[in-house]
């Protein structure tokens, strides 16, 4: 999870290269839907982080089959330079941080919400697996948001992801959580805790770090050489946690890893071994 700024597109001026080389119905209804635009825009960015209170169906019938027809026809220029760009500016899912973005999630379901099916704040890139595996809800369940939306929710300079390592009985046992006392804000740390969930983070996060692990334990090894240096081992996993930082920001699964492991005593002092 990682908050970014959203990209360089002009909007609602965007809207006239969707129209451009139309014909017939569809530019008709095109070009009645531009005279909205720009109010249904601004009423987006009005609602800020209460995107889910917004009331959708404000196009009529044909209108919202134009919309989502213009959205999904990607032999047309404008729409391919359109998802590039979106591509290009978050190219790792900004969902889950794993994988290749290569959906464009609608934030607000272009089914109920086709006004919005071509508005750059309104789609997510991300993953083929959060797309279209994990995200099986609705965007507001109970009054609230569901997921994370990385133009609104300002995480980056708050640890609310939170990975936890112990040694159980001669085994590493790693658990990842939202850490709801970060210091965000409480409406958003329930976004992201039901996110989490939706998504199932944990699993999928555990996943990557036990073979992170698995992988590093001779490297760990070494650094605690036959002198069993706990000091050095934990300057070693400083560092990588301050790559990790650099690279993928507090909230990625290995800088949460790291971020635990390099004052974990218990891991350090031979726990390792046991990966």
């Amino acid at each position: 999870m990682k908050s970014s700024v959203r990209p360089n597109i002009v909007e609602p001026d965007n809207f006239d290269t969707f129209i451009k080389y139309r014909s017939g119905d569809t530019r008709v209804n095109l070009v009645s839907i531009q005279k909205k635009i720009p109010y249904y825009y601004r009423h987006y960015d009005s609602h800020g982080s209460s995107l889910h209170k917004i009331r959708p169906n404000r196009l009529s019938g044909a209108e919202k089959d134009t919309m989502i027809q213009v959205y999904e026809s990607y032999e047309s220029n404008a729409i391919v330079a359109f998802r590039d760009a979106l591509f290009e500016h978050i190219p790792v899912c900004a969902y889950c941080g794993l994988g290749e973005t290569v959906h464009l999630d609608h934030y607000l379901p272009k089914s109920e919400f086709a006004e919005y099916a071509l508005y750059t704040d309104n789609l997510i890139p991300c993953c083929y697996n959060c797309n279209s595996k994990y995200k099986k809800t609705g965007y507001e369940e109970g009054g609230d948001r569901v997921y994370f939306h990385p133009y609104i929710d300002s995480v980056n300079d708050f640890d609310v992801l939170r990975a936890s390592v112990r040694v159980i009985n001669g085994s590493v046992i790693i658990n990842y959580n939202i850490n709801a006392t970060s210091g965000v804000d409480t409406s958003t740390a329930l976004v992201l805790k039901k996110h989490f969930k939706n998504l199932g983070l944990r699993e999928r996060y555990l996943k990557y770090a036990t073979l992170y692990l698995s992988g590093m334990k001779p490297v760990f090894a070494n650094e605690y050489g036959l002198s069993q240096d706990i000091g050095k081992l934990k300057d070693a996993l400083d560092s990588k946690y301050v790559d990790a930082l650099a690279e993928y920001g507090k909230n990625h699964w290995k800088s949460a890893l790291l971020q635990n492991l390099r004052s974990n005593d218990e891991f350090c002092g031979g726990g390792f071994l046991n990966v």
